[in-house]
Order: structure tokens, then sequence, then C-alpha cells
């Protein structure tokens, strides 16, 4: 298959071939592992947000629940998750925003698209009861991404190929339409450093499947052990580095906190693909 050329998220066709989207990550959450509480009410969820759309944030992502290493499987409350992101949610999407939210929840699925939502990203891969119902009754773009308990494989990449293969077929089964699916292999989830970084290496044999692909490696400890920076916040060059090298070979998608330094990065390397400004 070709590289998919467009993703389909609600009212918006996204043109992959002009350059890879930015999503700014947005977390309203009290225990995030990179910048928990820094944006945990409506107020300052919204002002963050104005930043990264300025700073060159294509998409949002809002999360309520933390998924920080050793985090609670079973998450927060569904009353909980409702409290933290549809009033977000609700704001931004009355401002044209064009809003993902980053939940497992089919309650939480519906409803945020009902305010508005464009895009539903599930860590998960929609398979808690209903999830793969409910994101087929929307008309969002629908982030399908790989995730295990143990980081324990026979062969990665065809697993985590198989695994998104697997998903989007429920979906399609559903009657989702091929061009609303994004593929995450799910970095930093439930695989190795070295695994991290061969799944990053693969990019291009995932975009060779034919469904946008996203990069999602922002600040997180692979990239820090690679470039020896404990702390998230000082990850922020790895990050760029890591979300660049997807770029360069095909991801459609980068879900990143430093949405201004990534920006400024993908400016600097399409000059230099193009030999010009």
């Amino acid at each position: 298959m070709a590289k998919a050329k467009v993703w389909r998220c609600a009212e918006r066709l996204f043109d992959l071939e002009a350059r890879p989207l930015i999503m700014g990550i947005l977390n309203v959450t009290p225990d995030s592992f990179s910048d928990g509480g820094e944006h945990n009410t409506p107020e300052a969820a919204l002002l963050h947000a104005r930043r990264m759309r300025d700073e060159g944030a294509d998409l949002i992502d809002v999360g309520g629940e933390s998924t920080r290493p050793g985090f609670d499987e079973f998450g927060v409350s569904l009353e909980e998750e409702r409290r933290r992101v549809l009033p977000v949610v609700r704001a931004l999407a009355a401002e044209g925003f064009c809003v993902s939210v980053d939940t497992s929840k089919p309650e939480i699925m519906t409803e945020a698209a009902e305010l508005g939502a464009a895009v539903l990203n599930d860590i998960r891969g929609f398979e808690r009861p209903g999830a793969l119902e409910a994101a087929a009754r929307t008309n969002c773009g629908l982030v399908v991404m790989h995730r295990k308990a143990e980081p324990r494989y026979d062969d990665l990449v065809g697993e985590v190929t198989a695994y998104l293969e697997e998903r989007t077929a429920k979906l399609l089964a559903l009657g989702v339409s091929p061009d609303r699916i994004c593929w995450d292999p799910g970095f930093g989830f439930g695989k190795t450093p070295d695994g991290n970084f061969t799944l990053l290496r693969e990019t291009a044999s995932f975009v060779e499947r034919g469904y946008p692909f996203m990069t999602a490696l922002s600040r997180k400890s692979s990239i820090g052990l690679a470039a020896h920076q404990e702390k998230p916040t000082d990850r922020v060059a790895g990050s760029v580095a890591g979300a660049l090298f997807g770029a360069a070979h095909g991801s459609a998608v980068l879900r990143v906190h430093d949405v201004r330094e990534t920006a400024d990065a993908l400016a600097v390397w399409r000059a230099a693909q193009r030999g010009a400004l």
C-alpha cells in the first residue's frame, strides 16, 4: 500500500502530503509524568492550548488520565474523567480548535464527540467493552495504539503490526472509513528502550501499510536514556530529534509537548529539503 495522503477527522480533512501535523499534548491531570498539575483547571488548559496553537499546533490532545510509568490500569473514575476533560473539550471546540481526546472510556468518546471533538486517541486500542462501537458511531479520526503489559516479543515489529491490523479490521467491520484511522505503535508502552528505538527505526514499514502514522515519543524515558537526561523537561532536544526522524520516514502526526521547538525544527528541515525558504 502507498503512504496515506489524508486523515479525515470529523469535518476536517488533513492533507498529509504537505507536512506532518503537530499534535500538542494538553494534560489536564494532577499527576502527568511531565507536566502534572500545570494545566489542571479549564482556564489554565485553555491558555496553554492557545499558546500551543500560536506556536504551530494543528491539533490539541486533551488527556484526563495519567499514563506515567506504573499508572493505575483501571484509571480514574468515569465521573472524574468527565469533570477533567469535558469542560476543556467544550471550551476548545467553541474556539475552533481541532480537539483530540485521549481516552479509553466509551462514554467519554461519545460525549466528547458530541461536544465537538474531532479525534479519539485510545492507548488501549479501543479494547474496552463498547469502545469500538462508540468510536465507530462518531465521525472522529481514530488513533489506534499498541500496548502490552510485559515487553516480551518473538517479533516486535511483526506483533505490533498484527495487533494494529486486527484492531483496524474490527473498526472497518463496523463501517469506519479507512481514512479516519491512524496508527500509533505505542512508544513506551510495554517495550524495552531498545524496542522503542527499533519501532522508531521501522517507521517507514508502518507508514507503508497505508494508514496515517503517529510518532508519540515526546519526553519519554527512552529519550531520556538516549540523551542522558533524567528530568522529562530536559528531554526537549532529544524529543525533537526523535520527532524529526519520524517525519523524515513518513510519520503523519507528531504528538509533542514542545510545540514551538518541534515546529521550528520542521520548518528548517523542510527548507533544507526544498533548498529554499
